[in-house]
C-alpha cells in the first residue's frame, strides 16, 4: 500500500488520529480493569485473613505446629533425596554405558 494514494493517506491519518472509545460495549477494557482490580483487592483481603489465622493457630497450638512442621520438612526431604538418588544413579548408568562403548570402538571389541 503506497502512502501517496488517497487510500493511504486515509489510513495514515485513521491510524495517527485514534481515539478509544468511551461506550464499555465498544470497550470493554476499563470494566475488565475495574474488575480485575476489585478481584485483586478482595483476593488481599482473603490472604491477609488466611496469614492471621494461620498465625492464630501457631500461637494456640506450638507443639502440633512444630512437629506438624518438622512431618512436613523430613517428607520433603525423603521426596527430595530420593529423587536426587534415582536421578545419579541414572545419569552415572548411562556415562558408564557410554564409556564401555567407547572403550569397546577404541579396542576394536566390537
Amino acid at each position: 500500500m503506497t502512502r501517496g494514494t488517497a487510500q493511504g493517506d486515509a489510513w495514515h491519518h485513521n491510524l495517527m488520529s485514534y481515539e478509544e472509545p468511551t461506550d464499555p460495549a465498544t470497550n470493554p477494557l476499563p470494566a475488565a480493569t475495574e474488575a480485575t482490580a476489585n478481584q485483586w483487592e478482595a483476593t488481599k483481603e482473603r490472604a491477609a485473613e488466611a496469614m492471621k489465622s494461620g498465625e492464630r493457630y501457631v500461637r494456640e497450638n506450638p507443639g502440633t505446629s512444630t512437629l506438624s512442621v518438622l512431618g512436613i520438612g523430613f517428607g520433603l526431604g525423603l521426596l527430595v533425596g530420593w529423587s536426587l538418588a534415582h536421578e545419579s544413579h541414572d545419569d552415572h548408568a548411562t556415562q558408564v554405558r557410554k564409556l564401555a562403548k567407547r572403550l569397546r570402538r577404541e579396542l576394536n571389541l566390537d
